[in-house]
């Protein structure tokens, strides 16, 4: 599958091209080592400070591999994947220098094959999001707005003796394009409790759930804001 290459990534493999060997080796070891994350902010935060790298420069280049790792076709072996689609895509985006341009993809090669091999770190980060959100309809936000709706008398100009309180649930969905779209509920206080309830027995059930995961030796992911 042909890809683009955007120029902010180009820039990162060009400073990845100046590591010293003993440096991206380190950089792959940690990779290998930091174990799945729910996305990739939080695997750049946890191995960049223990390199001595910039955590931008360390987004950067597992924001490459991440691309790559959804990118290329599973059908076919990850060395043919980067010889024939990567290779040709990152000349003509001008990745490499004119006179090293050799050597310079043969570092990178064996730093990308090593890395998208690396399916406990790299391909667990890359698809935790996506596992996450692949529904017809996603939760975006939520509101809740309450009134005070007054039992007016017949003769409405009567001062009411008596009124309700009605809360009016306001829920924001998404789908996969990123069409929003909002509903809206009508609730009373029965109605909070009973929601206050099913989320309390929901939270319970996922406590439960992790802890036969976890002694199993399964990580489950904490949810985050971006993926």
């Amino acid at each position: 599958m042909a890809f683009r290459v955007p120029p902010a990534q180009v820039s990162h493999i060009k400073t990845f091209l100046e590591l010293p060997d003993e440096k991206i080796e380190a950089l792959l070891t940690a990779l290998v080592k930091a174990g799945p994350k729910f996305n990739v902010f939080d695997l750049a935060s946890e191995i960049s400070a223990p390199l001595g790298l910039p955590e931008a420069f360390t987004l950067g280049i597992i924001q490459v591999l991440g691309s790559l790792y959804l990118t290329r076709d599973w059908k076919e072996p990850t060395e043919k994947f980067v010889d024939r689609e990567v290779f040709p895509t990152l000349k003509a985006a001008q990745a490499f220098s004119d006179e090293k341009i050799h050597a310079e993809w043969k570092k990178l090669r064996q730093f990308f094959i090593a890395a998208l091999s690396s399916e406990r770190t790299v391909g667990t980060t890359v698809k935790a999001g996506i596992v996450l959100t692949q529904h017809e309809r996603i939760f975006s936000g939520a509101r809740i707005m309450t009134d005070l709706r007054p039992i007016y008398h017949l003769k409405v100009s009567e001062k009411p003796d008596a009124a309700v309180i009605i809360h009016m649930l306001k829920i924001t969905e998404r789908d996969n394009f990123g069409h929003h779209q909002d509903y809206y509920f009508a609730l009373d206080s029965n109605d909070l409790v009973t929601l206050q309830e099913l989320a309390q027995r929901a939270m319970a059930k996922e406590k439960t759930l992790k802890g036969i995961m976890e002694s199993s030796g399964v990580t489950v992911l904490n949810p985050k804001q971006f993926f």
